[in-house]
């Protein structure tokens, strides 16, 4: 049974600014990105380890160095194209306590690559 996770106020505070200023930039729309529930999860968890080591507090301004900007950026276009994929039923993914989250095509993603002649690359 999955548990729902409980963010601090400060995270979900940022997170919301954060997805704000992205969705004010157009990021979402220039990635094609319509769904923020991967987006929203990952800032989250991205911004409470911010928060436990003690680099998130009100008073911050620069969350995140150019590079790590960046990076997160990487990630949320790779997470919320996956997490599409998988609501689309093309892809699938699973997760113990020893990996991070493994991804697979289903029956149905093996099929329309197939169909596009994409099996035999």
């Amino acid at each position: 049974m999955l548990m729902e996770k409980i963010y601090q106020p400060i995270v979900i505070e940022k997170t919301k600014s954060l997805i704000e200023g992205l969705k004010d930039s157009y990021f979402f729309e220039d990635y094609e990105i319509t769904n923020f529930k991967f987006v929203e999860n990952h800032l989250c968890d991205v911004l409470t380890e911010k928060f436990i080591s003690g680099e998130l507090s009100e008073d911050v301004e620069d969350l995140f160095s150019d590079d790590e900007f960046e990076q997160l950026l990487r990630e949320i276009v790779a997470g919320s194209i996956l997490y599409d994929l998988k609501d689309k039923g093309i892809i699938n993914s699973y997760k113990d306590d020893d990996t991070e989250e493994m991804f697979f095509l289903t029956e149905k993603g093996k099929k329309i690559m197939k169909k596009k002649g994409l099996d035999k690359i």
